[in-house]
Order: C-alpha cells, then structure tokens, then sequence
C-alpha cells in the first residue's frame, strides 16, 4: 500500500537522495521526512544523521525566505495572505495568546506554515527572536518526522494522512477525551475533599 500510494515521491527520493530531501524540507515535507526515515530504516540511500541535517537546513532557508518575504515585501504578503484571510485571522489569533510557542509548533498544524510564517514576518516580529524560536522548531519537526518514518513506517505514514484529512474530527475527539479527563479529575478531587 505505501509503495503504492508514494510510488511517485518514492521514486524521487530513491533516484535524487538528500536533494530531493533538501528541497522537499524547504517546501514543508512532513511526508517527505517520514518517507525518508522509513528509507532509512531499511538501508536504502538514506543515513538518518545525514538527513536529519539535509532536512533542517532546507526547512531553515524555507523558514526564513518566508519570513523575510513577509517582513520585505509587506503589500505582497499581505495580498497573498487575504486570499485565505481565514488562516490570517486564526494565525494573528493563535499568535497573540501563544506568541513564540506558534513559531515552535506551527510546523505542526497542517496547512498554516506559509500563512504562519508571512503574518509573523508582517507583525514586526525580532527577527533574532524568530530566529532561536524558529530553529527550535525546525529540531524538533525533523527529529519527530524523521523518526516516526523510522520506527513506524507505513502505519504512521497512514496515520498522518488521516489526521490531515480529518483534522476537525480528530481534534474534536482530543477535546472530548480531555473534557472526559478534566470531568473524571474534577469528580475525583470533590470526593476526596471533606466536607
């Protein structure tokens, strides 16, 4: 199944090696990061140190000509971001109550890295600060990606592309299941106490 579904990004990852790597990390690539820990894992092309720092250098130039890109060229970022201003309004959103923790995890949350990173760049963000924040995601997207390919294989690969594809969903039932946590601590906590 999974040599079916990626037999096109397979194939390129088999016949460019880390620069198909290097220039799926600058555009995203959390699939791309999965596939290689899983070609790793099985002795094909791929070493995981050595694409451990292929995949942090491309997602770093990305990061940062995203960045730059908002912060230089404000009135194309911003006619580029209110082409989805939904994104733009739930990032300025998320940006406000979590600040530098959006910049860590944003690469994440499917489908808000390049609105992400363009509204950061457009908020006046310091940059040195963007910078320590940004590499810090950058560690620990690549490690995470790279190693569930590596020890997981084609069942994570499945799994993140149902996740994306039924992001609501499965947020909804994390939600319940932390509600249903909270409800069970709380009723716990009353018992204990005497009155």
């Amino acid at each position: 199944m999974l040599l079916q579904l990626f037999s096109l990004p397979v194939f390129v990852l088999l016949k460019y090696g880390y620069l198909a790597l290097f220039i799926w990390s600058i555009l995203e690539g959390e699939i791309g990061l999965m596939l290689t820990g899983w070609l790793a894992s099985m002795g094909e092309v791929f070493s995981f140190d050595k694409a451990y720092l292929v995949a942090i250098a491309g997602a770093f130039i990305g990061d940062n000509a995203v960045y730059l890109f908002g912060r230089l060229f404000e009135r194309r970022a911003m006619e580029w971001l209110e082409r989805s201003s939904w994104k733009k309004e739930r990032i300025l959103a998320w940006f406000r109550r979590w600040g530098a923790g959006l910049i860590v995890f944003e690469r994440f949350i499917y489908g808000t890295h390049i609105p992400a990173l363009l509204t950061i760049g457009l908020s006046g963000y310091p940059y040195l600060k963007f910078l320590l924040f940004d590499i810090i995601g950058i560690l620990l997207w690549a490690a995470t990606f790279l190693s569930i390919g590596y020890h997981f294989g084609q069942q994570a690969i499945n799994l993140v592309l149902f996740i994306q594809k039924n992001f609501v969903l499965v947020l909804f039932v994390g939600l319940l299941f932390f509600t249903i946590v909270y409800a069970l601590r709380s009723q716990d906590d009353d018992e204990g106490d005497p009155q």
